[in-house]
Order: structure tokens, then C-alpha cells, then sequence
């Protein structure tokens, strides 16, 4: 398995492959490491914080039933909330859908049918392709991380706005909550006579 991860520290992204004696995740920039525990668990020193926002989760690491080479937690940021997606950049399919959608509006105008109804129907054809074609990543909803290679993808649950939102939300509010901190406090002194 590999995960790729942005890092707390330096924000670069790195990518490291994961073997069953590997002790930690580090970041190939800062050589920042987060320490990973046996059961796939990641050890923080703010683990009560990172847990924070996890519905049942008691935070003492312990397994809740899975198979013990489950992954359970993110190893980056010890998140219980994970999510299966497909292996594919989502920029490059969102290129592909506005390229189809501005190429058959200009054969359109021309009163080009066919040639509109084949660049739609190809466009549908490579979205099909690279369904069945491409493999499935599994995400971490609060860092970010993506976590290839892992067996027993079928049983996780899909994206779900809902949790996404709360996550969000709470990084919204932990970002709005240390600029509000970060804002020094002006004194004024009354002017001297």
C-alpha cells in the first residue's frame, strides 16, 4: 500500500509506500514523521483533538470488530471517517466533460447534429472506459489522504456530503478561530497632555 499526503508541517505533498514493518509516515520535504501504531492506527501526540469530531469513536485506539489488517484510521491524521473513490484526478475529468460540452455547443451552432451527437457520445464512451478501466483509492474526509493498494475496497462506504460538510464546517471554523486569535490587541493610550 502507498499514501499520498499533504504535510502538517510544510504543506508539500508526498507519497510513501507503506509496508507492514513500516514505523512511521515521514514527509520527504521536512522529514517531518507521524508514528503509526500495529493496528493501523496512527500514534499523535493530539490524539483526543484529532478524535474530536468522530462519532463513536472512544479515541483509545482500540479495534471496533474489523479484520485486524483493516485499515481503520487515517495514518496521517488518525481519522475514523473514511471513503472509497475512484483512482482518477478529478481535474482531468472535469477538463474532459467542458471540453465535450464546448465542442458540441459550437458543432450545434453550426447545425452539425451528427457531429454533436458523436462528440457527447464519445465523451460518455471514455467516461465509461475509465469507470470500469480505473481502480479505487480510499480518502480520508479531514487530511486529504489517499491510500492505494488496499484490499477489500468493496465493503467501504462511497463519499457522503454529509460528513464531508462536517468537516468542513470544522475546518472552517478552527481556521476562523486562529485568525481571530492571530489579531493583535491594540492598546490605545490616552494622548498626553
Amino acid at each position: 500500500m502507498n499514501v499520498t499526503f499533504a504535510c502538517s508541517e510544510c504543506d508539500q505533498t508526498t507519497r510513501q509506500d507503506i509496508e507492514s514493518t513500516t514505523l512511521a509516515v515521514v514527509c520527504t520535504s521536512c522529514q517531518h514523521s507521524i508514528p503509526i501504531t500495529r493496528a493501523g492506527q496512527a500514534g499523535s501526540r493530539d490524539a483526543g483533538n484529532r478524535d474530536a469530531g468522530n462519532s463513536g469513536d472512544a479515541g483509545d485506539g482500540s479495534d471496533t470488530g474489523e479484520a485486524d489488517n483493516a485499515m481503520q484510521r487515517c495514518l496521517v491524521c488518525g481519522c475514523r471517517e473514511l471513503y472509497v473513490r475512484k483512482d482518477f484526478s478529478q481535474r482531468l475529468g472535469l477538463t474532459i466533460v467542458v471540453a465535450a460540452m464546448v465542442l458540441s455547443s459550437i458543432t450545434w451552432g453550426f447545425h452539425w447534429r451528427y457531429a454533436t451527437y458523436g462528440i457527447l457520445f464519445f465523451a460518455a464512451l471514455i467516461d465509461v472506459a475509465l469507470y470500469f478501466g480505473v481502480g479505487n483509492l480510499l480518502q480520508c474526509y479531514r487530511c486529504r489522504a489517499e491510500y492505494r493498494g488496499l484490499a477489500g475496497l468493496e465493503e467501504r462506504e462511497a463519499f457522503s456530503l454529509e460528513t464531508h460538510e462536517k468537516f468542513r464546517q470544522q475546518a472552517a471554523r478552527l481556521a476562523e478561530a486562529d485568525a481571530a486569535s492571530a489579531k493583535p490587541v491594540v492598546k490605545s493610550t490616552p494622548p498626553t497632555p
